[in-house]
């Protein structure tokens, strides 16, 4: 249903031109962001967690996807809503659902241990914890 609303408002808003942006193109531009993903972040980036696959973090990708690009956080900690462990690695996405936990839309938003976290911040970029 809510594919076919913003359709609907799409066209309301631009006829055809509105759908087309509004809706196909940004579409398409998400998907290929979305499954950029499993196929960027495992090739290029740094590797702060020793994970039994090649998961990456990127700086740009994380940019581009609102957080995604922290790949090789999310495979150390996957059951995490947060997925940029460290403060300067930006996590639109994160950010958004605490925002909605504030409010009472979301909840039970989990959060990696705070050991996790120190850990994280004691590793010097680019390198595994010991």
């Amino acid at each position: 249903m809510p594919p076919l609303v913003l359709v609907g408002l799409c066209a309301l808003i631009g006829g055809f031109s509105g759908v087309l942006w509004g809706f196909v193109v940004s579409t398409v531009a998400l998907w290929h962001a979305t499954y950029s993903i499993n196929s960027l972040a495992h090739r290029w980036g740094t590797r702060r967690f020793p994970t039994l696959d090649t998961s990456r973090n990127n700086f740009v990708l994380a940019l581009l996807t609102l957080g995604e690009g922290w790949h090789n956080n999310h495979h150390w900690y996957m059951s995490s809503a947060r997925q940029g462990f460290r403060w300067w690695e930006v996590d639109v996405t994160y950010y958004v659902l605490r925002a909605l936990a504030l409010v009472g839309i979301v909840w039970d938003l989990r959060e990696p241990p705070a050991h996790l976290l120190r850990s994280a911040a004691a590793t010097p970029l680019g390198s595994s914890p010991s």
